[in-house]
């Protein structure tokens, strides 16, 4: 029951005012409150976390990673750059020639598989589609599949899934598993149409709808397909086809990773811009601000990490705002999934290059088994960029196999 204020001061005590009564009401409330249970704090903390977690795709989880048990948040705008952790060590060239193989270092993340049919066939790499399955594809011309194939890593076996549907001048591209199927789109200069194929094998079918411009980036958000469309912006579509719709707030804007997008093109200043230095999150309308140190050039950032070069000529890797920095081997462009760079080594009679965690300091060798003989040799490596969410592919040349990284295993851990 509410109590009224009587400003009128009993006999012979001094007048009290509203604020003296109210100050006196939180401390008496404050003394006689029961003591908060040990950790539930933290819990409360966890728990919103994990609903906030829930609300994003588990594809953005990325928005905030941990690093020497320091979390590194994403910003509002303009933020000022603030360190919370002192540089990080160095990653050298020497700590990382000789490291083991891929599948040594990420046991459940790598899987390889041959590079050709049992007809000679050559295979290209195209998705990790569950632990055991290893989506690949033939193509009738440069860049144009014409099948997709699945590898059983249990069985050793492969088995096609569908055959890819085009025409002259058409390219299928932006392959995604929605549930038990596959779905893609198949686009020309000016428009594309999405298609889907059951997983267990079966025939392809075009989906309802045309859109209007061509498809860059993808992801998959809930039963929808988001993509950004050139310097138009972000747009959406239901899996199941029909009409895209663009994304608020997604005008002119690159989706880096849902909901995350920016400009991914650097600058007028050019190699002193900063690729993704802005990025704006199209569920909330938060924006992040790389910070930047005078002199920096080449610089690209994810969600969460930026990579460039020092005015000097330093290579460096470190947070989006500033903190958490290392010296890594070479200029990386780029990191994929917010954490991996490649190194290459070339010495006198061969070459080699290495995929390397920044945020763990790991690496693993690709195997490539490139041996120079004199002149210049020709040989398949991999270019992460920060475009890279899910895998890394590379060509073994020496064993003729496809090795895959599945890079999301590697983030969530085992």
């Amino acid at each position: 029951m509410s109590q009224e204020h009587d400003p009128r001061p009993a006999s012979g005590q001094p007048a009290t005012t509203l604020e003296d009564d109210l100050r006196a009401t939180l401390r008496r409330a404050a003394e006689n409150a029961p003591h908060a249970l040990p950790g539930l704090l933290a819990g409360v903390g966890r728990r919103s976390r994990r609903r906030a977690r829930t609300r994003l795709l588990a594809s953005a989880a990325a928005v905030a990673v941990v690093v020497t048990g320091t979390v590194l948040a994403v910003r509002h705008e303009r933020p000022e750059p603030v360190v919370i952790n002192p540089s990080l060590p160095a990653i050298t060239q020497e700590q990382v020639v000789g490291s083991p193989p891929v599948e040594e270092v990420w046991p459940g993340a790598v899987q390889v598989v041959p590079a050709s049919l049992k007809t000679g066939k050559r295979l290209r790499p195209l998705l990790i589609a569950d632990a055991q399955t290893t989506l690949l594809t033939t193509w009738s011309s440069h860049e144009r599949a014409s099948a997709v194939y699945a590898y059983d890593q249990r069985t050793r076996e492969t088995r096609q899934v569908t055959v890819v549907p085009s025409r002259k001048g058409e390219i299928a591209d932006g392959f995604v598993i929605v549930g038990d199927r596959l779905l893609w789109h198949v686009k020309t200069d000016t428009s594309a149409t999405l298609w889907r194929a059951p997983l267990a094998g079966g025939p392809a079918e075009r989906l309802p709808g045309i859109l209007p411009h061509v498809p860059w980036a993808t992801d998959l958000v809930g039963d929808r397909l988001v993509y950004s469309a050139g310097d138009t912006g972000v747009f959406s579509v239901p899996v199941t086809g029909g009409d895209p719709t663009p994304v608020p707030g997604g005008e002119g804007l690159h989706l880096l990773e849902w909901p995350w997008a920016g400009d991914p093109l650097l600058p007028s200043d050019g190699v002193q811009g900063v690729r993704f230095g802005r990025l704006v999150n199209l569920e909330t309308g938060e924006v992040s601000h790389a910070a930047r140190t005078p002199g920096d050039a080449y610089v690209v950032c994810g969600v969460t990490t930026c990579s460039g070069l020092h005015a000097d000529g330093t290579p460096y890797v470190r947070a989006r705002d500033g903190s958490g920095e290392r010296r890594v081997p070479e200029l990386a462009h780029g990191l994929a999934a917010d954490r991996f760079m490649a190194a290459h080594v070339t010495g006198r009679a061969e070459a080699e290059q290495y995929v390397i965690d920044v945020a763990t300091g790991r690496s693993g060798s690709l195997e490539l088994n490139v041996t120079l003989e004199g002149g210049e040799t020709s040989y398949t490596t991999i270019g992460p960029t920060v475009d890279d969410r899910d895998m890394l592919s590379a060509h073994r040349t020496g064993d003729d196999t496809l090795v895959f990284i599945d890079l999301r295993r590697i983030v969530s851990g085992p």
